[in-house]
This record gives structure tokens, sequence and C-alpha cells, in this order.
């Protein structure tokens, strides 16, 4: 684990994390946790509608074992390969990491996927399989999903299927609105997306949430803007705090003064000790 940060510095600049809103999965995978020599277990878990979704659990640091356990809903590009470092960092703070692979993504079951849709709903049925296995395995885990930019919109619609079993929300790049995604992305890249569902429907779920949320928000965001997470504060009935950090969209890891992660981390180490005692 000594040698994980100073990786990471050498390598950002290659593997930056890809946001485009528009879906493009990697089938392939850039690096995996034994790369780095990680203990994590493999798990594949069958969803209802029978996919099959490939997952990595991290071991938290025994001596540093926090008791909590983050669930990674990615954005909208790549693969959970692409966050490999990330979750060796939180595993290295003392949490149990849960990666896994939208259908149609990585190493999960195969999906026909239109690139310009904003997102899938299916995308949500395989968090609720994944954090239904991780609870039903960790029972006493407090469970929170680490939901970035399109994953935000993953967490919010799987979380009406998983009540009483997520404990709370850490996200970045908080959708609020997917209808101002669309205008957005065609104002500012001239690309038309398309939507599963009408924007009422995501906003009636997003007024659903009732889980402490922390949301960092990016100053130079222009797509999911820091007044787009003011915006959600004063909608969900929640315990929700707003971070704003100076950067670009979901470049939350990489602010702060301190060594990579660790701003990002008090953070939310701080929040949930707030939220919960």
């Amino acid at each position: 684990m000594k040698s994980i940060k100073t990786i990471f510095i050498l390598l950002i600049l290659s593997h930056n994390i890809q946001v485009i809103y528009a879906i493009d999965p990697d089938r392939e995978y850039i690096r995996t946790p034994t790369d780095l020599g990680l203990d994590y277990e493999s798990l594949v878990v069958r969803t209802g509608d029978c996919y099959d979704i490939n997952t990595w659990i991290y071991t938290a640091d025994v001596e540093k074992d926090n008791g909590r356990l983050l669930i990674l809903a990615y954005p909208d590009a790549g693969n959970m390969s692409y966050f490999v470092y990330h979750a060796a960092i939180f595993a290295s703070q003392g949490y149990t990491v849960v990666t896994f692979d939208y259908r149609g993504f990585g190493k999960s079951s195969d999906f026909e996927i239109v690139k310009d849709s904003l997102y899938y709903n299916e995308f949500a049925t395989d968090l609720v399989a994944v954090t239904e296995e991780v609870e039903h395995k960790f029972k006493n885990k407090r469970i929170g999903i680490w939901a970035m930019s399109m994953g935000t919109i993953i967490a919010v619609k799987a979380l009406g299927s998983l009540e009483g079993k997520v404990d709370f929300l850490v996200t970045e790049g908080f959708v609020s609105d997917t209808s101002l995604i669309v205008e957005r992305t065609f104002a500012n890249k001239g690309k038309i997306l398309s939507l599963p569902e009408k924007s009422s429907a995501y906003l009636s779920d997003l007024k659903k949430i009732n889980i402490p949320t922390i949301i960092f928000a990016a100053s130079k965001d222009k797509m999911t803007t820091y007044e787009d997470a003011i915006g959600v504060k004063k909608t969900i009935s929640a315990n929700c705090e707003v971070v704003r950090f100076e950067g670009e969209h979901l470049g939350g890891f990489n602010s702060g003064d301190e060594e990579w992660g660790e701003y990002y981390i008090g953070k939310i180490n701080r929040f949930i000790k707030e939220a919960f005692g």
C-alpha cells in the first residue's frame, strides 16, 4: 500500500475519470486490485432479472476498520477498474469498499446500450442487487452509497427499493434534474441525449431521499453546478451538507492541500460522525 498515492500521481494525467454525459462503457479493465496487491474478493451478483454483475469487495485496513462500507455507483463511462486507486485509499482509511460494473460494462453481462441515453433504469436494478447482497454479507457495517455524476441518478432510482438497507449517501456531481443535463449537454456540446422516462419521475424519487447525504460540488462544474447541489439540499427531506471545492467536475478527490484523497475522506468522516455520533 505504501506506493499507491505516488503511483496515482504519475498516472492521473493518462487515466482521468471519464464523464461525457453519453454512456460509453469499457469492456476491458485497465487495472485490477491484484495489480496493486490489494486484499479483495471478486464476487458475481445475480440481479432479479437474471443479469450477472461483476463485483470487487476491498477489505478495510484491519487496524483502521471503521465499520463503514461504501458501494460505488460510478459515472457514465469506463468501468470499475478506473476506480481501483480511489477504492484502495478508502480501504487504507478503514472503509470496506464495494465496486461493481453496470450491465454492459466491464465483465458484467451483455446489455444493449444506446450511447446517447443519459442513463438506464436497469443500472439501478444492478445497484439494488449488489446492495442487497452486501447488506446480507456485512450485517454489522454501516452502509453508504458513493455516487458520482450519472451514478447519483442511479442511486436516487435505487433507494426506493432499498429502504432500511442504506444508511447514508456520499455524492459528487449530483444531478438535480435530468432534463437540465439534457439541455446543458445540447447547449455545451451540441449533443442530443434521450431519457428513459420523464424528468418528473426522477424528481419524485429525489424528494423521497431521507438518509444523511453529503454532496461535493465543484466550483467550475457547468453540468452539475454548486447551485444545483443547493437545490438538492432544499429538495430532499434529510440531513444534507454541500461541500464546495475549487476545481472541475468530479475533481473532489484531488482537492485540498493534503495527501491525495485526504481532504475528501476527511469531510466524509466528519459528516458521518456528526450524522450518527
